[in-house]
């Protein structure tokens, strides 16, 4: 097991961590605010019409949820 670090270490092994986060952040919200750089997004795929998502279902797993609804 590790030594515990004394609290002058653990503040500083913070800030070694925090600050970088912290640059990184200010930066990309500075692009966007200041420099109108639009917001980077994943590309989604697009959503399956319900017809398609019944047919991945089979109809047995359907009877199950009236059992549920009914609070038996």
């Amino acid at each position: 097991m590790a030594q515990k670090l004394p609290p002058q270490a653990r503040r500083l092994r913070t800030i070694i961590v925090t600050v970088p986060i912290m640059a990184a952040t200010a930066y990309v919200l500075y692009e966007r605010l200041a420099l109108g750089k639009p917001r980077r997004t994943l590309p989604r795929e697009t959503p399956q019409s319900p017809s398609t998502t019944n047919e991945i279902l089979p109809e047995s797993s359907h009877a199950g949820s009236e059992r549920w609804s009914k609070g038996e």
